[in-house]
């Protein structure tokens, strides 16, 4: 009989042996923020295991808080969700999930992962969140960057610069939302998902970091403590990588990146960010529009909906936005998969429902390092 539970300590090598095996990669290498060698990892699982107590799968919870301007958001990104090629098609994957879902639920505002679309709208994920992608190329640089002086700006690994993970802990700090990254695994983080950390430098000294992909043509993320300093530096990293093109991604409330970025991209297009379960409507609309109401602005109005049973009620005028947990008597009634739809999509906009200009889809976003 299978039971399911979560994992013990000493099922932490069992956990990553699953996970390795269902997906022919190496996780400690892949995730070692989760599951390097000095990091017990065994209690993010819920397992599912058999009368000989072998695992026959697992699904995993990194928790994650989220902080918003003044708003702080616990969230859970859900991954290795794997089962034992012997035992697929037994159910487990929906046990093990639906479990995971019901006890977040009591405690957690959202639960983020990044998968197969179809697969997890069965569990109440909708596919959204807002990431900008900029493709930039020698010719782009050649051109609208001619006058840009790129001379001393230099790169290094990040984490063979004096103070290099302080450096990035405390720009990662200074956003107007972010994960939290623990100051101490730094090191582990920023090389989440086969990703190197590059430290900026002028002159020597230390003003912002790129993580890229092991090519090199893919920034997944860019910081600086100036802004001003952003088309200096891309212009010596075409030159530093070697390479004729790259892409740059971004959230969309990094405001005056954008603006420098769309003024030489060759390119810009607005993806999905990841895939997104609502547990808390509430917290995350207020954490949310306010967040766009301070970068990228946002009409005044009202927007009343009794979202998967939870009233809620967003007003914008011009001291900021304010949410209250009740509905007016006329407020619209939507399921979660609408209430996400319409939050989180481009495609909400096609809804027939009475919603003030501009203000969905939300700008949830996750840089790659933070995911899970």
């Amino acid at each position: 009989m299978v039971q399911y539970r979560m994992a013990r300590p000493d099922e932490r090598e069992e956990c990553i042996d699953l996970a390795n095996y269902a997906f022919h990669l190496d996780f400690e290498a892949l995730m070692p923020k989760a599951y390097g060698k000095n990091v017990v990892s065994s209690a993010m699982h819920m397992v599912a295991v058999d009368e000989r107590e072998k695992l026959r799968g697992q699904v995993a919870i990194f928790p994650e808080l989220v902080k918003v301007g003044n708003s702080s958001l616990k969230i859970g990104y859900l991954g290795t969700v794997s089962v034992h090629p012997r035992s697929r098609g037994e159910g487990h994957m929906k046990v093990l999930m639906d479990k995971w879902l019901e006890e977040l639920g009591n405690n957690h505002d959202m639960v983020v992962l990044y998968g197969q679309r179809q697969r997890y709208e069965y569990f109440g994920f909708t596919l959204g969140g807002v990431k900008f992608k900029y493709t930039v190329t020698d010719t782009n640089v050649r051109h609208a960057l001619k006058h840009v002086d790129g001379k001393g700006i230099s790169f290094r690994s990040l984490f063979d610069i004096e103070g290099g993970e302080d450096f990035a802990f405390a720009i990662n700090a200074a956003r107007s939302a972010y994960v939290q990254r623990d100051r101490q695994l730094q090191p582990l983080i920023l090389t989440t998902l086969n990703q190197k950390a590059l430290g900026v430098l002028e002159n020597g000294k230390l003003i912002g970091y790129l993580i890229t992909n092991q090519e090199g043509d893919d920034i997944s993320e860019i910081a600086l403590e100036n802004t001003e300093d952003l088309s200096r530096t891309i212009k010596a990293y075409l030159a530093y990588s070697g390479k004729e093109r790259i892409v740059i991604y971004t959230p969309e409330y990094e405001a005056s990146l954008n603006a420098v970025l769309g003024s030489f991209a060759e390119d810009f297009v607005i993806e999905n960010s990841d895939m997104y379960n609502i547990l808390d409507f509430a917290n995350v609309l207020e954490a949310y529009l306010t967040l766009k109401y301070t970068t990228t602005g946002l009409v005044q109005g009202q927007f009343s909906a009794v979202m998967n049973g939870q009233p809620v009620t967003a007003c914008v005028d011009s001291n900021g936005v304010d949410v209250k947990r009740t509905a007016m008597p006329d407020a619209i009634v939507l399921s979660k998969e609408e209430a996400q739809r319409l939050l989180l999509t481009q495609h909400g906009r096609f809804m027939p429902i009475p919603v003030p200009a501009g203000w969905f889809p939300l700008p949830l976003f996750w840089y790659k390092v933070d995911k899970f």
